[in-house]
């Protein structure tokens, strides 16, 4: 746990004028499931993105500081098959996939089971983290936590 703690960046996306997400880069690399219970224990959740905009001021906020690999993101389809973010248990509507993806490739090092996580960058396919991949959740990435909270902008102080 310590190493969360070392290894993570803080950053804000205001959302709405009025409620903002913080956000944790967490370098450490672990399995999907590790992530999401990692982000549970630090009061988190691992990080869902629903729109375009947010997808674009991710991307920006990685690229601009140097983060070039690919990241977990919630997002899985280990239920019905349907991609769902399993932080919120809501169907995965807004998507960002690289050309051919998700592709459900069935290779040795996922052991022919597919792959049914949402990694954010595909390194092998593009330097920045661009687009979203799907690959085997017991691969070992870094991930992204994110927590809802209230924020107020300079417009919203009287």
């Amino acid at each position: 746990m310590f190493a969360f703690y070392v290894n993570f960046i803080l950053f804000y996306i205001i959302v709405q004028n009025c409620g903002c997400e913080k956000y944790i880069v967490v370098k450490e690399p672990v399995s999907w499931f590790q992530a999401l219970i990692n982000c549970k224990n630090a009061g988190m959740e691992l990080a869902s993105v629903n729109s375009e905009e947010e997808s674009k001021a991710l991307d920006k906020y990685l690229t601009d500081n140097g983060y070039i690999y690919g990241y977990w993101l919630a997002g899985t389809n280990l239920g019905d098959g349907s991609y769902y973010w399993a932080t919120t248990g809501r169907k995965v509507i807004y998507t960002n996939w690289l050309s051919g993806q998700p592709d459900n490739a069935i290779m040795e090092y996922n052991n022919k089971e597919g792959e049914h996580c949402i990694q954010l960058g595909m390194p092998t396919y593009s330097l920045k983290p661009n687009g979203w991949n799907d690959l085997g959740c017991e691969c070992k990435l870094s991930y992204i936590c994110q927590k809802e909270e209230t924020c107020y902008s300079d417009e919203n102080i009287i």
